[in-house]
């Protein structure tokens, strides 16, 4: 394939592809009929063009209007004839513009209506704009005939009602047509397909009628083809087409990853033998053991096992081409974000990178709220794909959102790919300090069971952890022998303090997952010291499950890159390496839902992302959890104490205090909930209560001593509860 010597230096706003084959008296007035309506439009371009092996001039016709139009007329030879379709991806993967435009070289589409597919585009909430054909001067002969023939069979077999079904005269953003023409299965006449492949893709198409002009030099490809021929090489397109489209629209991401054709090089899980058969088996089974989740989320698991070694700037790729597909998404389908994008005055198009999302307001708790029923869905999510999800409002504020199933086959891929990191593997046993059926009903508890006996994974309710349950408690693991314990912090430390207070476990499990709560340094020793395996950390929440994990090669937390676009912000700017910001999520799974720029609640330190991990995944990374933006506790000296202050300053004090929680619901005073440690005195605490109040300064604080802190009946216990409503970005 021969391609342009040099590349002109500025990005033009508009690409236009025409494939060419035998054209060689059309190129000089296709070049210069797009050159003037453009520029009369101020519309910055490039044309171009894709000789597809032509056997007469057109490959010298194309070189002169290079010269005659430098920097804006680009040609493509292709050693042999692939036809239409193959000639626009071959321009699209040099395609210099954020837009992109297909137009025969013919002149049957006028290129003067260039200008006005471009602002159609962008004033109108569609994803590709497509020229439908007038029948003002489109000669009634026989193509005509078997054109609107096609057009009703398209209609009739995918489900639409356009006017102009197979035309290709369209427009729309480089990344979007690239997976619109993103197709499985060949066909004889690919090009009848763009419309359907977008509409089947979940992208949102408006006709504009154009005219449709007799060719004047050349004859077309179909001149030659038999009749019969063509109708039957339709036909049997139209057959796959079904197979391959389906009927009506959906999601513009069914599976994960419709993605751009990244490998990430790296190994594949890796499973052999009964391991693997047990694997196959469970995704195989799905319907059996999961609700909503399908047996296709395999390829998606097995996406993730590439994708986590590509580069940093591949994965940056892939977030990119996810984001600007969820943003078009939304801003076509879901009310509230075309709103917010038209208070804002802006356009997906102006929201190219995670950086620019910036550009877009946060979306708080109270926005979801308030806009759930029904401006947050989107008009193309199905009801019974969907679930509820609610928050257990241990901060406060309960939450409820919804997601589809797409989000949920994500994450659960995502959640065994990042439960393999530490170290644990498909067969192996697992105990989950947590309840197994809570809030589930009959149908879904039936499956829970099979599925937990697919996994060899034990539940331990949590919140049913006392003194006298412990000693049980370690006698059932010392039976299951379990390679991985999972669990709440609260009931991790919960449980290890047991253990180095004299209880014993008889075994060493690989490795301890925490999860929920905030895991100091000091609580991840005791918890490795009492179970006496690494403690990997979960940071995740209601709304999205797994957000980030640890890998136990360094003590940040790998981002779910291809899920999630995670922001750590202090004073509305990115904060620096080391610096604690709030946490700010962009969900990229969730179409029905979109959750966009996200205050989950929660406050983080920013990693150093300027080197890559040495476990060798790209993926991001996200150091220490500091706890929640709730958990910020006002004093009297007018200074904001961080939950994670508390839990560093209270463990100087193990002696004294076995167990606390500060709660404030009016600025200026708070109340502190103590479980006595074995040598709590007086004098003591006195003296902790003077060391408190240098940080405190006058502060009222109300002392409630108490037998215990009960957990939640999720397993969690809340450091810090406050009811003072602050926004951390203002402080």
């Amino acid at each position: 394939m021969t391609t342009p010597d040099a590349e002109p230096e500025s990005t033009p706003e508009l690409t236009v592809i025409a494939p060419c084959f035998n054209e060689e008296g059309n190129i000089s007035e296709l070049a210069r009929r797009t050159r003037a309506a453009l520029e009369s439009a101020g519309i910055s371009f490039e044309l171009v063009l894709v000789d597809d092996c032509s056997t007469d001039g057109t490959w010298a016709a194309i070189k002169e209007a290079e010269g005659e139009h430098p920097g804006q007329v680009r040609g493509i030879q292709h050693p042999a004839n692939q036809g239409m379709f193959a000639a626009w991806r071959t321009a699209l993967e040099v395609a210099r513009g954020e837009n992109v435009c297909l137009i025969d070289a013919d002149l049957q589409n006028p290129p003067e209506a260039l200008p006005r597919l471009w602002t159609e585009l962008h004033s109108r909430a569609a994803h590709m704009i497509q020229g439908s054909r007038s029948s003002i001067e489109w000669h009634r002969d026989s193509r005509y005939v078997s054109s609107r023939g096609l057009n009703t069979i398209l209609n009739t077999a995918f489900g639409d009602r356009a006017r102009d079904n197979k035309s290709g005269f369209v427009m729309a953003p480089r990344s979007i047509l690239a997976d619109i023409l993103d197709f499985k299965k060949d066909y004889s006449y690919p090009q009848t397909f763009v419309r359907v492949a977008a509409h089947a893709k979940g992208y949102t198409v408006a006709e504009v009628e154009t005219l449709f002009q007799p060719r004047r030099v050349g004859t077309s490809f179909l001149d030659a083809t038999p009749p019969a021929r063509l109708y039957a090489d339709v036909l049997t397109d139209v057959a796959k087409g079904l197979g391959e489209f389906g009927r009506g629209r959906r999601h513009p991401v069914e599976a994960l990853y419709a993605a751009p054709p990244k490998d990430g090089g790296g190994p594949s899980h890796g499973y052999r033998g009964a391991r693997k058969a047990l694997l196959d088996t469970y995704f195989a089974t799905m319907p059996l053991h999961a609700w909503l989740i399908r047996p296709r989320t395999k390829s998606i698991y097995e996406t993730l096992h590439r994708t986590q070694w590509l580069a940093p700037e591949e994965l940056r790729e892939l977030q990119i081409w996810r984001l600007q597909r969820l943003l078009w998404h939304a801003y076509a389908h879901v009310p509230y974000y075309r709103r917010l994008f038209a208070d804002h005055g802006l356009h997906p198009r102006d929201i190219s990178t995670p950086e620019d999302l910036r550009k877009l307001p946060m979306l708080d708790k109270a926005d979801v709220t308030a806009n759930l029923f029904m401006d947050m869905f989107a008009d193309t999510h199905t009801k019974s794909e969907m679930h509820r999800i609610a928050t257990s409002g241990s901060t406060g504020q309960p939450f409820v959102t919804y997601v589809d199933r797409q989000q949920l086959e994500i994450r659960f891929a995502s959640t065994l790919r990042s439960l393999e990191w530490t170290g644990w593997r498909i067969g192996d046993k697992q105990a989950r300090l947590w309840h197994q059926t809570l809030g589930m009903n009959r149908l879904q508890v039936a499956r829970e069971r099979i599925d937990s006996k697919m996994m060899r994974r034990t539940f331990i309710p949590a919140f049913e952890l006392t003194d006298a349950g412990l000693s049980g408690l370690a006698g059932q693991l010392n039976k299951i022998r379990p390679v991985l314990i999972d669990g709440y912090a609260e009931s991790l430390n919960f449980l290890a303090l047991y253990l180095n207070a004299g209880g014993r476990l008889d075994f060493q499990p690989r490795a301890i997952l925490s999860s929920a709560q905030m895991l100091t340094r000091e609580t991840r020793q005791q918890i490795e010291t009492g179970l006496g395996g690494t403690v990997f950390d979960k940071y995740g929440a209601r709304e999205f499950s797994g957000i980030a994990y640890q890998c136990g090669h360094s003590p940040d937390h790998h981002v779910l890159d291809e899920s999630y676009i995670v922001e750590v912000l202090k004073e509305g700017r990115p904060a620096a390496p080391g610096e604690v910001g709030e946490v700010v999520i962009t969900d990229l799974n969730n179409f029905s839902v979109p959750l966009i720029r996200y205050r989950i609640g929660d406050l983080a330190v920013a990693a150093d992302n300027s080197t890559v991990c040495t476990c060798g995944r790209g993926l991001s990374r996200l150091g220490e959890i500091q706890g929640r933006t709730q958990a910020l506790v006002h004093c009297a000296n007018d200074r904001w104490l961080p939950g994670t202050f508390f839990a560093h300053f209270f463990k100087e004090y193990a002696h004294l205090v076995q167990f606390f929680q500060v709660v404030q619901t009016v600025r200026g005073a708070f109340t502190v909930k103590i479980v006595r440690g074995p040598h709590w005195t007086p004098l003591e605490w006195e003296g902790l209560v003077v060391a408190l109040r240098e940080y405190t300064g006058d502060t009222d604080i109300h002392v409630d001593y108490v037998d215990e802190i009960p957990l939640l009946r999720t397993g969690k216990r809340t450091p810090v509860v406050s009811h003072v409503r602050v926004d951390f970005q203002h402080l």
